[in-house]
């Protein structure tokens, strides 16, 4: 009886312990590395003013477009809410998107759409 219990005392002290190192192995998780700035700007418009917005905000994609730090920049409509829009935006780094919030053409669009927005412009960046 007394063997049983040691064996048994020596099986839980190994799974313990391999318990342990596996947990100090999954305890650290290194951060994702930056490669590029995301940036998702959701805007919602009064009603009947969907074309309004369309007209403005293409107007800041093709600027936008021509920015040297700027890799993606896309207007999008929603299909379940169509005075819901975002515009999804990918820069080389934080500095080129420093760059396009302070250009001319932002602050344009922004004085341009001011009436016709039902909120505030929402930006998330990653």
């Amino acid at each position: 009886m007394k063997k049983i219990g040691i064996i048994m005392m020596a099986f839980l002290m190994t799974g313990m312990m391999a318990c342990k190192e596996k947990q100090s192995e999954v305890s650290y998780i290194e951060p994702p590395q930056k490669e590029k700035t995301v940036v998702v700007a959701r805007v919602e418009v009064k009603e009947g003013q969907e074309k309004a917005f369309i007209e403005i905000a293409s107007k800041l994609v093709e600027a936008t477009r021509a920015e040297e730090g700027n890799l993606f920049y896309t207007l999008y409509q929603s299909t379940e809410n169509p005075l819901t829009f975002i515009i999804y935006e990918e820069y080389k780094d934080d500095a080129a998107f420093a760059t396009h919030a302070n250009s001319a053409h932002f602050a344009a669009f922004a004085e341009a759409t001011n009436d016709i927005m039902a909120g505030e412009l929402v930006i998330d960046q990653f």
